[in-house]
């Protein structure tokens, strides 16, 4: 391997330290105990070939190729940052916080976007992200069972009353979901026209007009007009059959644009609606005490 020019060692397991003292004098970084969770990508990156053993021969076609590798100082510790080829369809990032809870919640978040990403690219379909998707969804149910609910009724063997609380109750659900995306303190407003979801910084005078404080909805997709009232979102407020009005929308994308996953979104509400229809059949009450 030092003969062939080889500048990274990678193992899985252990290297000896005799082994290893002699590459790093020959000026080949040598990286053990990497685990067998990291190889298969490290061999997609670099095309290289796992090797039983090293006492004998290497094959040529075991080598990979990488453009470049670089260490990276994040404080007491040293990263290796492997750049792959330009034909690479693996790429790697460098992830760094002083905090190691810190990093492993960095870690899950981009993990998760990774998914996400990885399962746009299977199902090209997308909702409207920000929590738009929630409200409008909640204002759109809510109009929808208000009206010819005679045969629903008959059909579920309910009455009116015990309906419209389980309608309630599922939109309170989807609007606390959208509420949630705030974490700085400030509110969350629905628009009486799209049923989109707005936000006001904690901030904002308490004297101000809602059309004074907001400026788009949380996706992107509608900016503020005078024809437009806002409602608290959570609170009861009128009525309203949100409808896309075609004169609203501009003629180019957005520069701001928010969306979800349109899989990732309907499988949550699956599992949401399954869980929910379990704790119901067991007849047991989960409380948050925290």
């Amino acid at each position: 391997m030092v003969s062939e020019r080889v500048g990274l060692l990678v193992c899985q397991k252990v290297v000896h330290p005799v082994l290893k003292q002699y590459l790093q004098e020959q000026h080949v970084i040598v990286v053990d105990r990497l685990g067998s969770a990291l190889m298969e990508p490290l061999v997609q990156m670099t095309g290289a070939q796992s090797v039983a053993s090293y006492q004998s021969a290497v094959p040529s076609n075991c080598y990979g190729l990488l453009k470049d590798l670089c260490v990276v100082s994040f404080g007491s510790k040293e990263l290796l940052h492997l750049i792959p080829g330009e034909d690479s369809t693996v790429c790697s990032l460098v992830l760094c916080n002083r905090n190691e809870t810190t990093l492993s919640e960095l870690k899950i978040a981009c993990k998760t976007a990774e998914d996400v990403l990885r399962l746009s690219l299977t199902k090209p379909f997308a909702l409207l992200g920000g929590g738009c998707t929630e409200t409008h969804l909640a204002s759109y149910i809510r109009s929808k069972c208000t009206n010819r609910i005679e045969d629903v009724l008959s059909d579920l063997a309910c009455s009116y009353t015990e309906y419209q609380l389980a309608v309630d109750s599922f939109c309170r659900s989807l609007e606390s979901l959208a509420r949630s995306l705030e974490h700085d303190g400030g509110e969350s407003l629905v628009d009486l026209s799209h049923g989109h979801r707005w936000f006001v910084q904690a901030s904002s005078p308490l004297d101000s007009y809602w059309k004074d404080l907001v400026n788009s909805c949380g996706c992107g997709l509608f900016e503020k007009h005078q024809s437009l009232d806002w409602a608290i979102l959570g609170d009861k407020y009128p009525s309203l059959t949100p409808g896309a009005d075609c004169s609203q929308f501009e003629e180019t994308t957005p520069d701001l644009f928010v969306l979800d996953s349109f899989p990732a979104k309907i499988n949550a509400l699956q599992i949401a609606v399954e869980t929910a229809n379990l704790i119901l059949d067991l007849k047991y009450i989960i409380q948050d005490v925290n």
